[in-house]
């Protein structure tokens, strides 16, 4: 059985996100709604590995966000952070670019 479009959009997307998001990722966090609390707890599991950070990350917005986590929502965020060459990457990857 394949995953629904929105779930492997999201695979993508955050595949996209943790190879070119980096240091900045605590903002985009904020952005998405995820408490200092949350965000300090995924630090410590993932202190070295930025990637791995970003998809906890992303792994723990998804939990909070539930059917209702898309991958538009993300690029939106991703722009609001001024993470745009991030959004852009994604936007392609999604468009099969």
């Amino acid at each position: 059985m394949s995953p629904p479009p929105s779930s492997a959009k999201l695979d993508t997307a955050t595949d996209v996100i943790a190879e070119n998001l980096g240091r900045n990722w605590r903002k985009l966090g904020r952005k998405l709604g995820l408490t200092d609390v949350k965000l300090e707890s995924i630090s410590r599991r993932h202190p070295t590995e930025l990637d791995e950070t970003v998809r906890e990350l992303l792994k723990e917005w998804r939990k909070s966000r539930g059917a209702e986590a898309r991958a538009e929502e993300l690029i939106k965020a991703l722009r609001a952070c001024e993470f745009n060459l991030t959004a852009d990457k994604v936007e392609d990857r999604l468009a099969g670019r």
